[in-house]
This record gives structure tokens, C-alpha cells and sequence, in this order.
């Protein structure tokens, strides 16, 4: 017997707003439980990822996600959902955006990086039938001139896995405070700091993606900005550059050139990044740092635990996962050094 949307409940609060998210994610998870990405007309790849990372074994726990981070920030801003503009910021290929255009928002808007991204959700959109007011492309500042140009202010900027891969966090936050202070800016990351297993998977990461990708790259392009770069200035400068893009990069190698010292990144860690933009920069830092940034542009901050799945096909790992989960509650506020990823909120300063 098929499940039916009645059956299935992604929120734990019994109050209108957890009733109706939990009501119309079940119908997201119906209708994509059934749907056949095959049939779109789009890139194989985009096909494959969606399929991997929202749909089959993952989907209930993508809309889970997607059904939090909307009543979380709903509530957080005390406006009715048809007062709100909210955009999923950095959304790929997820189902945030897609749970949000299933609600009664007042505006609903799309945002990714990467214009193959947009045209590829916009095509998973129109398939089944959800309806997204705007797809924008760039960075913060291309969704903030978005509003502006159409004479609103964004309530809610919701993303999930992406804050750690803002190249620059104190200008995100900072052109946001000035768009809007009342904003509720909810990002989740599963680049826990706190948690010794998360932030050893990531340093890990990073680590690779910097020797197989990134330092390869910021090379060729410290040899095309710089031809007469000698080997020895070659491998000082690639050391001392990484975490470091746009003008930021370029400013490096001009005051390195004229023997100036050169400003080192802040909270480097294992970060790294791609030179030429900053796109998919790689963050891993502790809650003392998003509160000393976040604070610093005009917000407060709110820092606490995620949950670990406890849906997979595997008893064994669902039992793990409840037990984790009840281990994060035990630890209050301190659970974030259990959970496999943390919710960063920024929302208007109470002083």
C-alpha cells in the first residue's frame, strides 16, 4: 500500500504553520517519490546529482531539512508566510525552494551561482507543476538588486550547505544589514567545527580538493598574471595566496611583487578557495567566528544542532542516528558537538 501524504510527518510542532509545511512537504515527497528525472531535458550530470542527493535514499531527509529551515525562519521573523519574500540562496538542485513555491509566500525566489543550475531547477519546477516568482544568478548582491529593482526587501535568505562556500562572509552579512536589518538569514552547514568527526572529514576534504584541484589551478593562474615568475616565487607566492580570490588575489601578488607583506586570510585553517572568483571556497570555522562576523554586521546570532538522519534503508544506522539524536539533546545548547551539521541565524540585533 502506498504511503499517503496524511501518513508521513517531517515537523514534530502541532501549531497551523508545522501543520501546513508538514502537509505540503508530504505532497512534495509523494510527488517526487514518483517522479521520473529521466525525462527531463536536461544535462546528464544534473540528472545524476539530483537524483543522488535529493531523490531515492535521501529524499525524506532533504524535505526534512527543507521542512525545518522554512518553519524555523518562519517563525523567527513573526510575520504571517503571506507577509514574507524568501529566497533559497545557493539552492542547486535541492527542494527548499521547491517546498517554499508549494506555500503561500509572498514572493518565492530562486537563487544559484551558476546559470546552468537555474535553467536546470526551473525545468524540474515546471515538471511538476511549482511555481517559482523569480530565478536570479550570481551573488548576494545580484539577489539584493533583484528586490530592489522590483520594489521589495527579502524577510527570509534560507540556504543549505552553502555558507561555508561564501568567499566572503563579512561582505554577505554586511550587504544584507543594508538591504534589509530585519532579515532572518538561516544557513545550515554540515561543516561542524565542533563535531571532532565532521571537522576531520572536512579538513580531510579540503586538504584534497586543495592539492588535486585548487593549488594546481592558483598556479596556472599566478604564471598568467604573472609571466616572469621565477619557480622559488612561484611556490612562495601559491603558499601564501591560498584562501585568497578576486581582488583580494590580486592585491597579494602586486604587494608581494613590491616585497609589502601580505595580509593573511582570516580563520585560513584548512580553507581554501579558486582564485579567479572565490566560487565553492571551502570554510570550516568555529561558532566564535560566524558570531564575531555576523555581530559585527549589525545582527545577533544563534548557533545550534542538526539531527542525523534516521531514515536510511539500514535499522542499524537508524538506530545509530537515534541515539546520536537523543545524545544531542541530552547536551542542550551544547549539542553541536554531536550533530553532523549546525544552523547559523542571523536576525535583527535585540540590543
Amino acid at each position: 500500500m502506498k504511503a499517503k501524504s496524511s501518513d508521513i510527518h517531517f515537523l514534530k510542532e502541532e501549531d497551523s504553520l508545522a501543520i501546513l509545511i508538514n502537509k505540503k512537504a508530504s505532497e512534495l515527497f509523494l510527488t517526487l517519490q514518483n517522479f521520473d528525472a529521466s525525462s527531463l531535458d536536461i544535462g546528464d550530470s544534473f540528472k545524476e546529482y539530483f537524483i543522488q542527493h535529493h531523490l531515492g535514499k535521501r529524499l525524506f531527509f532533504s524535505i526534512q531539512n527543507s521542512a525545518h529551515i522554512i518553519y524555523q525562519s518562519v517563525k523567527k521573523t513573526g510575520k504571517k508566510i503571506e507577509d514574507i519574500s524568501i529566497t533559497d540562496y545557493g539552492a542547486g538542485l535541492g527542494t527548499l525552494y521547491m517546498l517554499a513555491g508549494m506555500m503561500n509566500f509572498k514572493r518565492i525566489v530562486y537563487n544559484d551561482y551558476l546559470p546552468d543550475w537555474r535553467d536546470t531547477a526551473a525545468s524540474i519546477c515546471n515538471a511538476v507543476k511549482i511555481n517559482i516568482d523569480g530565478y536570479i544568478t550570481g551573488d548576494i548582491d545580484a539577489v539584493l538588486n533583484y528586490a530592489v529593482s522590483e520594489g521589495f526587501v527579502f524577510d527570509i535568505i534560507a540556504s543549505r550547505n552553502v555558507i561555508e562556500h561564501i568567499y566572503s562572509l563579512p561582505f554577505f552579512f554586511g550587504e544584507i544589514y543594508l538591504h534589509n536589518p530585519t532579515t532572518v538569514i538561516f544557513s545550515t552547514t554540515s561543516a561542524n567545527f565542533h563535531n571532532p568527526a565532521m571537522r576531520l572529514k572536512h579538513y580531510l576534504l579540503h586538504k584534497k580538493i586543495e592539492r588535486t584541484q585548487y593549488l594546481p589551478y592558483r598556479k596556472k593562474i599566478l604564471q598568467q598574471e604573472w609571466p616572469e615568475i621565477t619557480d622559488k616565487q612561484l611556490t612562495e607566492l601559491t603558499t601564501i595566496t591560498r584562501g585568497k580570490a578576486k581582488e583580494d588575489f590580486l592585491t597579494a601578488i602586486a604587494d608581494y611583487k613590491n616585497e609589502r607583506p601580505v595580509t593573511a586570510v582570516p580563520f585560513l585553517r584548512s580553507n581554501t578557495c579558486l582564485p579567479d572568483s572565490g566560487y565553492w571556497c571551502e570554510h570550516l570555522l568555529p561558532k566564535t567566528a560566524y558570531k564575531t562576523i555576523i555581530n559585527k554586521a549589525g545582527f545577533s546570532m544563534e548557533y545550534t544542532a542538526g539531527y542525523w538522519d534516521t531514515n536510511y534503508a539500514s535499522p542499524l544506522m537508524n538506530l545509530l542516528g537515534k541515539f546520536l539524536n537523543k545524545l544531542i539533546g541530552l547536551f542542550g545548547k551544547k549539542g553541536y558537538f554531536f550533530s553532523p551539521f549546525v544552523n547559523v541565524v542571523a536576525f535583527e540585533s535585540i540590543d
